[in-house]
Formats: structure tokens, sequence, C-alpha cells
């Protein structure tokens, strides 16, 4: 039998944890390079012109992959209105029909406690549970870790007396994590590699804004998509307050009295403005901007695909957040023929807007 070589798509920090798992599990992980002009090019030369533009990028990043010897690969998928879920068993004949002949395995981040679990066994290759405790104890550390440095990165970003600094030292944080590989080294190391941020000069007392960032998790992460938003709001004087964090999707909740489901208070939260699941993770946008409205932020941002349905529904919904709770909100929507140039300008607007409603508040 052929021996596995892995590929998980680049998706932030996500990619960083799964390729640590994977290479924990003992399999060859083949990294593909950072999504690019070149992964969209053959997204979109290969794929349906109405299709998002998640689904093609990511059909970049499989093509890039077999490319460097990739025989298996992670696709993500979706769930119910999402792309994402139709598309990945179409990507996969597409890519042999192009000559590349990989086995595919789907990982859905809507129901990413239950197909990590499917995925954990198809790699596992007849280990006993006790062979896997290493490999688990590790990716539960990464995720954490990795959280963390994400988190202290959207709060220093603001703060950071010298422009750029923060994301050196998460760059350096981050390649020091990739480096880890078992439990027991990351326990040693992630002290150190906290301390690459906190050694980042800032002035602690700066005022600065909260936004909370809601809308698709894939626009989210991925930077060449969403223009390095995250960083333009830095560099405005915002931090940033992600709804998805991977110990939430990932990890699943302690169960009976020590129980604390972010998710499931998120969705009885949204309940009012998004009755149901409509599919991908509109409802989780809806309940956490309404968490986030009872207090925790000034405004908050919904980005998403162009032609996402998911989040044109939950975007309706947020109308009625909007309306009921006063809480600012700015649509941002993403294809490849997204500007940087207006979504800059829109974003200074918001912020603008947003000072000057604190001033009149005597914020």
């Amino acid at each position: 039998m052929t021996s596995l070589r892995v590929a998980f798509p680049p998706l932030g920090s996500l990619s960083l944890a799964a390729e640590g798992y994977l290479r924990a599990l003992g399999l060859e992980v083949v990294s593909p390079p950072p999504t690019s002009r070149r992964t969209l090019d053959i997204g979109v030369t290969h794929c349906p012109e109405m299709l998002c533009i998640p689904c093609k990028l990511l059909f970049g990043n499989y093509v890039e992959a077999a490319e460097r010897g990739a025989n298996a690969i992670v696709m993500l998928g979706g769930a119910g209105t999402c792309r994402l879920g139709y598309s990945a068993m179409q990507q996969a004949a597409r890519l042999t029909s192009l000559g590349y002949n990989c086995r595919v395995y789907t990982f859905d981040l809507y129901h990413a406690h239950r197909d990590f679990l499917h995925l954990t066994r198809e790699f596992a290759d007849g280990r006993s549970f006790r062979e896997l405790i290493g490999p688990i104890r590790l990716l539960l550390g990464l995720l954490r870790l990795t959280d963390e440095v994400e988190t202290i990165t959207l709060a220093l970003r603001p703060r950071e007396l010298e422009r750029g600094a923060t994301d050196r030292a998460r760059a350096e944080a981050l390649a020091r994590i990739a480096a880890l590989r078992d439990p027991r080294q990351l326990q040693a190391e992630q002290n150190d590699v906290l301390s690459l941020l906190y050694a980042v000069p800032h002035d602690p007392k700066r005022p600065v804004l909260h936004l909370g960032l809601v809308g698709d998790v894939y626009t989210i992460l991925t930077p060449f998509l969403n223009l390095n938003l995250e960083q333009e709001l830095g560099r405005l004087g915002v931090e940033v307050r992600r709804w998805f964090r991977l110990t939430r999707k990932i990890v699943p909740p302690l169960p009976g009295p020590l129980r604390r489901d972010r998710g499931a208070q998120a969705v009885r939260a949204g309940s009012r403005y998004l009755a149901r699941d409509v599919g991908g993770f509109a409802r989780s946008t809806v309940g956490e901007a309404a968490l986030m409205a009872q207090g925790e932020v000034d405004g908050l941002i919904h980005v998403a695909p162009f032609n996402c349905t998911p989040e044109i529904v939950a975007q309706s919904a947020l109308v009625a957040l909007q309306r009921e709770r006063g809480v600012p909100v700015l649509n941002l929507s993403f294809d490849e023929q997204t500007g940087r140039a207006g979504m800059v300008t829109r974003l200074e607007a918001f912020v603008d807007m947003l000072w000057a409603a604190r001033r009149k508040r005597g914020g």
C-alpha cells in the first residue's frame, strides 16, 4: 500500500494545529504554499463562475498540494445550503480529471467534533486509544496555544508603539509552534512562545475601539481573501474580537455542570432573529453577534463571500438585531473582484463614525 502524503488546506492557525496532529500520527504531511493570486487563478480556471470564492481558492489549494506530491487531501466541507457541502466530491472528480489521483477526506468545520473523530479513525492505522493519547494531547495544546497567540495579537495591534512589531512577533511565535512535535515539548515551550508577544512595546492605556468580527469562518481565517482585514483594523486603532475560536469548534464542551458551551449560548441568544439552521455558520453569525451586542463591542463587522447563501440570510437577521439593539453593523462581501482601496475606505468611515458616537456619549 502506498504511504499517505497528506495535505490540509491553508486555513490560518487551524492548519498549523492540524498538520502537527497529522505528523504526530506518523503521517507525511505536504504543506501547500500560502494562498496567492496563482491559487485563485487555478480556481477561477477550473470552477464554475458562480461558485463562491472559498470553493475556488480551496480548489487552487488542492491542486497546489497535489503538485507538491500529496496523494491524500483533507477537503473542507459545508452544511445545509453552504456550497462547500456540494462541491467537495465534484472537486475530487475534477482533480482526477486533471491527472491528480488523490484520496479525499472531508472535514466540515460546522461539525468539527464529529469529523475530527472520523479523521482520527481513518488515519490511526489500527492504533489503540492509549497510543492516540499523545497525538490528541498535542492537538489540544496546539489549538489552545494558537488561539492564545491570535487573541493576544488582536489586542496588541492597536496598542503597539512600532507598526508591524506585533505581526513580526506573531510570525515568529507561530513558527516556533509549528516546530513542536510532542506534548512535553509544547508544555516546556509555551511560555517562551507567548513571551515573544508580551515583549512587543505597547501602550496598555491607549484608548481603542472594540469590534466584533462575525460571519463566514473561511473568510475570517484567510487574509488573502479578506485583504488583511484584521491588520487594517489594528492600524485604525481597533481591537478585533473574533467569534470563531479553534478550541470552541474542535474541542467538545465539558459535560454536566462543568459545561460552558458558547455555541449553545449563541444559538439561544440569536434564536429570536434566526429561528432555524439554514446551513453554514449563519446561526453562529447571528447568535455571536447577539451576544457581543450585549455590551462587549462598539460595533460589528460581518464578512462573507459574495453570493454566500447562509450569510445572506444571516445578514438579513442582523438588520433586525441592529434595529433592536442599536449596535452599528458593517457588512463586507468578498470575491475575486474586491479591491483593497474600497474596503479600507469603508473601514475608515465606519471607525470614524464609531469614534464620533463614543465622543458623543462622553466615553
